[in-house]
């Protein structure tokens, strides 16, 4: 039998240093990518909690434009409370085709997250009816 003399079987310390390096970068991955898609789980909360607030809105709009048209009298921006948190809105709209009564009506709804503002923005287009049903007396 002959004796080993010289190599141990250990490891070495520059061996240790790469694997305590590997496992720190990967654990900082893995906590990177959590904390986005828990962001991304709090942003699409939201917005599931507001769109159907937002369409109900948009449709108002387009309620009073059909029947007042431009002498309508719309809110321009308000405060909405969702989940304990205080929600900001803004509406627009604006005639871009006045042969064809084109409005385009924006509504932005923004929120404060830490030091990020968030904003959920819808756009849509309404062609109204102008046309007025006349009753004849008989």
């Amino acid at each position: 039998m002959m004796l080993r003399i010289g190599r141990s079987r250990g490891f070495i310390l520059i061996e240790v240093m790469i694997a305590t390096a590997v496992l720190a970068l990967g654990s900082v991955m893995i906590h990177e990518a959590f904390l986005t898609s828990l962001d991304a789980f709090t942003y699409y909360s939201y917005y599931l909690d507001i769109a159907p607030w937002m369409e109900e809105k948009i449709w108002q709009v387009q309620d009073s434009l059909t029947h007042l048209g431009q002498e309508a009298i719309i809110d321009a921006g308000g405060e909405l409370v969702k989940k304990n948190k205080s929600l900001n809105w803004s509406l627009s709209y604006e005639l871009i085709d006045e042969a064809q009564y084109l409005y385009k009506i924006g509504l932005v709804v923004s929120w404060q997250e830490g030091q990020i503002k968030r904003n959920v923005l819808d756009t849509q287009y309404s062609i109204l009816n102008t046309k007025k049903i006349r009753v004849y007396p008989h």
